[in-house]
């Protein structure tokens, strides 16, 4: 959760850089915008609660943050968002929960190499099992300065994010249409 804030960081400060303004989120409407909340405080509900009913709370909210995604595809960079959401949201399901590589936590400064077996993820993660699939898709890249373990998902949703911030926030483009007389109409 903590690198979507770093990609929310990020986007504003470009957007704002490139002539944005924060006007310009007061006249964006996103479909099904309820889907968002919801799948937000789901998600916030999920860390408080232990197994199974964690990890449920989880799937609902990757699957409810997914749907509003897809819906307002039309928003430059809410493609991306929806790839990375759907790829831990399959890596979750396929394997009940988000494996973790442990030299990954090791790597990222989580905890020592004895230490690791001993971690309690919560209800969404759990350390790497010989039966997890789709590994190249669980939380195996270790970011030592954050101290966090990311997954390929958590990169291509936080450069969607970012991106789709930035498209929110500058002013849309004008486009020149040329007429039959030779003019052109803006």
């Amino acid at each position: 959760m903590a690198f979507i804030a770093v990609a929310i960081v990020v986007g504003v400060a470009l957007g704002l850089l490139t002539g944005g303004s924060f006007e310009r989120l007061g006249t964006v409407s996103f479909r099904v915008a309820p889907l968002l909340a919801l799948g937000v405080v789901v998600q916030v509900i999920a860390g408080f609660v232990s197994a199974p009913w964690g990890l449920r709370l989880v799937v609902t909210s990757l699957s409810l943050l997914a749907a509003f995604a897809l819906a307002n595809l039309h928003f430059g960079g809410m493609g991306l968002t929806f790839l990375g959401i759907a790829m831990n949201l399959t890596v979750i399901t396929v394997n009940g929960g988000m494996p973790v590589r442990p030299a990954a936590v090791v790597a990222a400064g989580v905890s020592s190499a004895e230490e690791a077996p001993s971690l309690d993820f919560g209800a969404k993660r759990h350390l790497e099992r010989p039966d997890d699939r789709l590994m190249w898709l669980a939380d195996i890249l270790p970011v030592p300065v954050a101290r966090e373990v990311l997954s390929f998902g958590d990169l291509v949703m936080s450069v969607g994010v970012a991106s789709l911030l930035v498209n929110l926030l500058r002013p849309r483009g004008r486009h020149e249409v040329l007429q039959p007389d030779g003019g052109t109409k803006v």
